[in-house]
């Protein structure tokens, strides 16, 4: 069991962790517990750690194709700069996993997702179709937040600086990304 990148200032929040899939994933923050989280997540805003999710890129002249043949979304309909959740799938229609997948780039993608497995099978099925896609995982040099509920873009606005060619933070539209930094133009780029 490992620690995040954000472990240190998480122990200094909170005591309550748990192991999962390999990471201290805190459960709790506010003492309060799961109920009273769940409605700041409905009327305010919580933050969950998510470092545990795997995560893969998807590159190279056939990275597209590869996710059409696998997924059960239209990739050729995600721009870049957008995101879509969906579910990988066996040939035969059984489900794989569930994914949450971000167009960076044409030929660049990002698949975040529950199972170490769906890397393998996805560097399988491009080696089998003979596609020139490769798949690398970042699961160690990404450890992600989610900030979410009612009030996220307006805590994050306050902490997120995105550069003139990208998208404020309060114009982004549903399931969008930009690419930013913390704290302003100096700042880790995130």
């Amino acid at each position: 069991t490992r620690e995040s990148a954000f472990h240190p200032r998480l122990a200094q929040m909170t005591r309550s962790f748990v192991e999962y899939r390999g990471f201290w994933l805190p459960t709790c923050f506010t003492g309060e517990g799961p109920i009273a989280e769940y409605w700041a997540c409905r009327e305010t805003a919580a933050v969950m750690a998510l470092p545990p999710l795997r995560k893969f890129e998807v590159t190279g002249p056939d990275a597209e194709l590869l996710l059409q043949r696998t997924v059960t979304r239209d990739m050729r309909k995600l721009a870049v700069g957008q995101g879509v959740y969906t579910a990988l799938t066996y040939d035969h229609g059984g489900m794989i996993d569930d994914a949450t997948i971000f167009r960076l780039a044409p030929s660049n993608f990002r698949v975040v997702c529950g199972e170490e497995f769906t890397g393998a099978w996805l560097r399988d099925k491009a080696h089998e179709w003979g596609l020139n896609a490769f798949v690398r995982s970042s699961t160690d040099q990404l450890h992600n937040i989610a900030v979410q509920g009612p009030l996220s873009r307006e805590i994050l606005a306050e902490v997120i600086w995105t550069g003139p060619t990208q998208p404020a933070i309060a114009e982004l539209k549903w399931f969008r990304f930009a690419v930013a930094r913390l704290g302003g133009p100096m700042g880790p780029a995130l």
